[in-house]
């Protein structure tokens, strides 16, 4: 997991700010808190409308694929997509991106990994993609706060990123997934109308992780927006001892399912060329 970007500050959009905009008049004079709130409300009218018609998940690609047969590294790969997330921003990944499983489990500890076992022979964990802001860059600018130097410098840009976590998963079987309530496309007006008036999702002032209630996926300090890609099984020996640490079992396949995660399908949508039907539990 990586940590936060120290030098680029929290998104707006967590916060879920309300609609204002910058009213512009001659005269008027604007501060960078100005040209930030513009951003905001661009960007948060945006995400409302893909949060609202289309919900949070994969949009396209993020196919999480197991490592091949005989890779000592057992290398899992996600394929680059975009997804949306639960605050409506979407997260891009551009290119291939792996998580080495057997070095993660080599700094993994004990006593986590011991836990991570549901099911005898199998270490169970979850691929979650989130959004990250970075900086990128420097330029000067003038010293804020304490701060008195006369070289202050301040990020150029910030980027929009994509951040990967693999989640070890300690509950009972069967390990918690996400659940889709809204009706299916057969269901009736009456069930269609009752989604609608009931689907609006109140911000809680308390949540500090921006107003937004973990779901049934999430484990305990996880970023509630994070959205579920995989669910992995990873092939392991346990010892008789209660201390032993788990051995991984390089003579079975690691098994990844995408069929778990939530997806935003249009059946209206357009694709123009044939598509990869690749399973979704491999191997």
């Amino acid at each position: 997991m990586t940590s936060a970007d120290p030098l680029a500050p929290a998104d707006p959009l967590q916060a879920l700010p309300p609609p204002e905009r910058v009213n512009y008049a001659t005269g008027v004079l604007l501060d960078s808190q100005d040209f930030v709130d513009e951003q905001t409300y661009h960007r948060s009218r945006l995400a409302a409308a893909l949060k609202a018609v289309d919900g949070f998940g994969t949009l396209s690609g993020l196919r999480v694929v197991p490592p091949a047969e005989g890779d000592a590294e057992l290398e899992l790969s996600v394929s680059p997509g975009l997804a949306v997330d639960r605050f409506g921003r979407l997260i891009q990944i551009d290119a291939p991106q792996c998580i080495r499983l057997a070095r993660w489990f080599a700094a993994t500890s004990t006593p986590l990994l011991r836990a991570a076992i549901p099911t005898p022979g199998n270490l169970v964990a979850d691929v979650f993609l989130s959004a990250r802001c970075c900086a990128r860059g420097k330029t000067q600018a003038f010293a804020s706060g304490l701060a008195q130097g006369l070289d202050a410098v301040t990020p150029a840009r910030l980027a929009e990123q994509p951040q990967l976590d693999l989640v070890l998963r300690a509950e009972a079987s069967p390990t918690p997934a996400p659940k889709n309530f809204w009706p299916a496309p057969t269901a009736d007006a009456a069930t269609r109308l009752q989604a609608v008036l009931g689907s609006w999702e109140a911000p809680d002032a308390n949540d500090a992780q921006g107003g937004l209630d973990p779901l049934q996926e999430h484990v305990i300090g996880q970023d509630t927006s994070a959205t579920l890609l995989a669910r992995v099984a990873i092939p392991v020996n346990v010892g008789n001892g209660a201390d032993d640490r788990p051995a991984l079992d390089l003579a079975r396949r690691v098994s990844v399912d995408n069929s778990l995660r939530p997806f935003i399908f249009m059946p209206g949508k357009w694709l123009g060329r044939a598509f990869d039907a690749t399973p979704l539990v491999q191997p």
